[in-house]
C-alpha cells in the first residue's frame, strides 16, 4: 500500500468537517443538476437540437419551435456552445441562447412565443384531423 492511501485510511474527521463533506456530497448530487447538458449537436437531415442530459436523457428539439432560432440557417445553427458548468446554450453567429433546464422542461422562448406555438400545433392538428376524416370517408 502507497504511503498516501495508508495516511489517508487513518485520517479521523472532527464532526464538523464530516458534516461539511456530508453537505458537499448531498449538493454534489442535487437532482437539478441533472439539467445539465453533456453534449448537444445540430442535425441539419431533420432539423433537430439534440441534447445529451447529465441524468441520461437526451432531448430532441425542432429548431423551428425555439425562439430567434426558426429562421436561421443550418450553418448557423450547428455553430452551439455550452456555456457555464453546462447550464446554458448560446448560438454565437445569431446572438441567442436558452437555458438547458428551460429546453429539457419543453420552454422554447418568451410566453407570448411559446402561446403561439401550442396555437400553431393544434392548427397543425386540427389539419391532419380533417386529412384523416377525409381519408376515411
Amino acid at each position: 500500500m502507497a504511503q498516501t492511501e495508508r495516511d489517508s485510511e487513518d485520517l479521523l474527521l472532527d464532526a464538523e468537517t464530516e458534516r461539511a463533506i456530508g453537505a458537499a456530497l448531498r449538493n454534489a448530487a442535487d437532482p437539478e443538476d441533472e439539467e445539465v447538458a453533456l453534449s448537444v449537436v445540430y442535425d441539419p437531415r431533420t432539423d433537430l437540437l439534440i441534447m445529451q442530459l447529465k441524468s441520461g436523457r437526451r432531448v430532441a428539439i425542432p429548431c423551428e419551435d425555439l425562439q430567434g432560432l426558426s429562421a436561421a440557417s443550418a450553418d448557423e445553427l450547428v455553430e452551439i456552445e455550452i456555456v457555464g458548468p453546462g447550464t446554458a446554450l448560446h448560438w454565437p453567429r445569431l446572438q441567442e441562447g436558452f437555458p438547458v433546464a428551460a429546453l429539457a422542461q419543453g420552454t422554447y422562448g418568451s410566453e407570448r412565443w411559446m402561446n403561439g406555438l401550442a396555437t400553431r400545433r393544434k392548427e397543425i392538428g386540427n389539419l391532419r384531423l380533417v386529412s384523416n376524416l377525409r381519408k376515411a370517408s
